[in-house]
């Protein structure tokens, strides 16, 4: 082989060699774009870190130092005389954040309950449509008869499903992780549950509950809300919020 065909061979290789590590860089880098924490929701930063917040007084959202391992932590007081004290949407880098169809998102917390009501019930957490219209609420959890039970809703209220329950006792805390795939199609969206970092197996027999998840606008609220109820004070203490596109964003 000629010197200049040496040279010739040698340049492609290069470049070839070259253009394989940038491709692998920017898988790398995109991956790690893709699997990040989008919100951290922890409660040292205060209330600001969500979108508003709806509490009735004298009922109040504040934050809390707990001497419990759990640092400071969100306190929710849905006091008697009232039915509602939560916080609605997340804000990121300032602003309100806008959830959108046909994307997958990860909620994830930790929750202990003052009360679990042996015959009513009170709900702590909601995937909640903004404005009211076909589905109020896609999918929200509820705390009653001595269990927290997640419930997907259908719109106008036609399908009411407790599709999850698991017992669970005052003052205990117990981690959440919740993925949901928005959808206006009840073929395509879908919602995953871990609790306590195990996944949870839906009462379909499967891991995965598929129905329609989103409506005109939806956003996240936590905190206590009972409206049949006035004459009782619950506390729900959140710790750990954050929000992501993978389980492992949250858990």
């Amino acid at each position: 082989m000629s010197r200049h065909g040496r040279k010739k061979l040698s340049k492609p290789l290069l470049v070839a060699s070259a253009a394989a590590t940038a491709a692998a860089t920017a898988l790398l880098f995109s991956s790690s774009a893709q699997a990040a924490v989008v919100w951290d929701g922890d409660a040292s930063q205060g209330t600001t870190v969500f979108g508003n917040v709806e509490c009735e007084s004298p009922g109040s959202l504040v934050t809390v130092a707990q001497d419990d391992g759990h640092g400071t932590v969100f306190r929710y007081t849905k006091s008697v005389g009232t039915y509602r004290c939560e916080s609605r949407g997340v804000r990121v880098d300032g602003s309100r954040y806008a959830f959108a169809d046909n994307e997958t998102y990860w909620f994830g917390w930790e929750q202990k309950f003052s009360v679990v009501p042996t015959s009513t019930d009170w709900v702590p957490w909601q995937w909640k449509s903004y404005p009211d219209a076909e589905q109020n609420y896609p999918l929200l959890m509820t705390v009653g008869n001595g269990k927290v039970n997640l419930v997907y809703v259908g719109p106008n209220g036609a399908s009411w499903r407790y599709i999850w329950s698991k017992s669970v006792e005052a003052w205990d805390w117990n981690r959440v992780a919740i993925g949901i795939h928005t959808s206006g199609s009840a073929s395509s969206g879908w919602v995953e549950l871990y609790y306590n970092g195990a996944k949870q197996t839906f009462t379909n027999g499967s891991t995965r509950f598929t129905g329609r998840t989103w409506d005109s606008a939806n956003e996240p609220k936590w905190g206590a809300y009972d409206r049949g109820n006035t004459t009782t004070e619950i506390v729900n203490r959140v710790d750990s919020l954050k929000f992501g596109t993978t389980y492992g964003d949250v858990d």
